[in-house]
């Protein structure tokens, strides 16, 4: 059979499949869905489409044309839809059933997406095929599955207990760079994959008093830089390249989250709604809440701070911030 199966670093499988120049890939989560997705793959790359059938890429162009373009989620939606041809590659709409988009949406489960990122991807899928119906591309939109329920992931924070645990746990492992990464993602509410693309160029800390870090292409769209807690900074430091454009963070996102999640086992947590997102909520409740120290941080702040698009976004916290609401007692009276 033309293709490979293989095991994924962070868990799961991995069929790919390449003919004539093309390329396909599915994540599953056992070997033996996998050599069956292997078998779809090659099937759907060695098949022509019907006359006039519409494609899930050609969907996704259009969708991307008529649906999303010029909103605010439009980079977001390209992501997610994309996510979608590389698992499916350019299938027949026809052949997308309800069977094949609940086995897609266990292999990115597996493939470690949380709820929310999962049904966000399976919602981008269901608008182009939705569009495509519309403009006649597909008879008929196929049954989605219910989305899946969220659970406290989003908020489920680490005390400073646990923190100092996961420290201590990447070093139990023999990963003190992870440990490091990880306080940093604590204490700047950065997306691992911000920090996994910084460079030495991006870090201003050597010799000046307020060091700074900045992120560039971030989810939002837009560059931000932050200035950077002295913890950060410390954990940041002997990590900085030689060259400015070198990587300051030598893993990727997989293997980071093959050692996190290992981590999470020695430190006593496996089985917690913990993800690697979960440090950025950390760093936002406590940046939302104060300390005995330190006011809480205004929302708008917040969300300058972390990146987010609205304050909508943060709007979560505001609980948190019984401070900054209790003026609102003190100018209505009482």
């Amino acid at each position: 059979m033309t293709g490979t199966v293989r095991r994924r670093p962070g868990g799961g499988w991995v069929a790919d499949v390449t003919i004539n120049g093309r390329r396909r890939t599915a994540e599953a989560r056992t070997k033996a869905e996998a050599t069956a997705r292997l078998r779809e793959l090659r099937e759907h790359l060695t098949t022509p489409a019907g006359q006039g059938a519409m494609t899930l890429a050609a969907a996704r162009r259009a969708s991307l044309a008529k649906r999303w373009a010029g909103k605010a989620y439009e980079r977001t939606a390209a992501i997610y839809s994309q996510a979608a041809v590389d698992h499916f590659g350019d299938v027949v709409l026809s052949e997308i059933t309800a069977q094949s988009v609940d086995r897609w949406r266990d292999a990115l489960l597996a493939g470690g997406n949380r709820p929310a990122t999962v049904n966000r991807k399976t919602s981008a899928l269901r608008a182009m095929l939705v569009d495509a119906n519309l403009r006649g591309g597909l008879a008929a939109v196929p049954t989605f599955p219910p989305q899946l329920a969220m659970n406290n992931t989003r908020d489920r924070v680490f005390t400073t207990e646990e923190e100092r645990r996961m420290v201590k746990a990447f070093h139990q492992l023999g990963q003190p760079a992870a440990a490091d990464l990880f306080v940093f993602l604590v204490y700047t509410a950065a997306r691992a994959g911000e920090a996994l693309k910084l460079r030495g160029e991006d870090i201003t800390l050597d010799g000046v008093r307020n060091p700074t870090c900045l992120f560039r292409q971030t989810k939002n769209g837009s560059d931000r830089t932050i200035p950077l807690p002295s913890r950060a900074a410390e954990a940041i430091q002997p990590h900085l390249p030689a060259l400015p454009r070198g990587r300051v963070w030598q893993f990727t996102y997989d293997r980071f989250r093959g050692v996190f999640e290992r981590a999470l086992e020695v430190a006593g947590l496996e089985g917690e709604p913990i993800t690697i997102h979960t440090t950025r909520h950390t760093c936002a409740t406590r940046l939302a809440s104060g300390t005995a120290d330190a006011a809480p941080v205004p929302l708008h702040i917040l969300q300058w701070f972390g990146g987010w698009r609205s304050l909508a976004a943060v709007s979560r916290y505001a609980h948190r911030n019984t401070e900054a609401m209790a003026a609102c007692v003190k100018v209505l009276g009482g």
